[in-house]
């Protein structure tokens, strides 16, 4: 039965110390006390050895991919009715009553966003030649390289 306690007294573990930390005062440590032992008390930075992440673009063979993680801005590109493909698309407001003053006080152009457009049809990615991204986007019931 006493190995028991020894063991539990080198893992941190009392019998009647529960989830609270019992205050040691420096009167009651000697060489010989029968206290439990609290374990390692020194925090130690141990180095962790992580994996990184493989490039995003990788060189490969026609059909075989090529173009990993994006995928999330493949998802964002929206076609409109010309079968252009963009992340937005905006409109110009045109300013309400041009003067002779404007010209000298020009003001910033405002856009509105697009609403017409709709989500485009991503089937694959794939890398260039030239080293751009292309996008195989379903349109009109075709497949073609953006």
């Amino acid at each position: 039965m006493g190995i028991f306690r020894r063991l539990a007294g080198l893992l941190g573990f009392s019998k009647d110390e529960g989830h609270e930390v019992r205050d040691v005062e420096d009167e009651n440590v000697g060489p010989h006390t029968n206290f439990p032992r609290k374990g390692f008390s020194v925090p130690v930075q141990v180095p962790v050895s992580r994996d990184l992440p493989g490039p995003i673009l990788v060189q490969c063979n026609r059909g075989a991919g090529g173009v990993q993680g994006l995928r999330w801005y493949a998802k964002r590109l929206r076609i409109d009715e010309d079968g252009d493909v963009a992340d937005e698309f905006l409109n110009e407001i045109p300013p309400d009553a041009p003067s002779s003053t404007d010209e000298n006080n020009r003001k910033f152009r405002k856009f509105e966003l697009k609403y017409t457009t709709k989500p485009a049809k991503v089937t694959s990615q794939a890398l260039s030649a030239a080293g751009k991204i292309k996008y195989r986007v379903e349109y009109q019931g075709k497949l073609e390289w953006i």
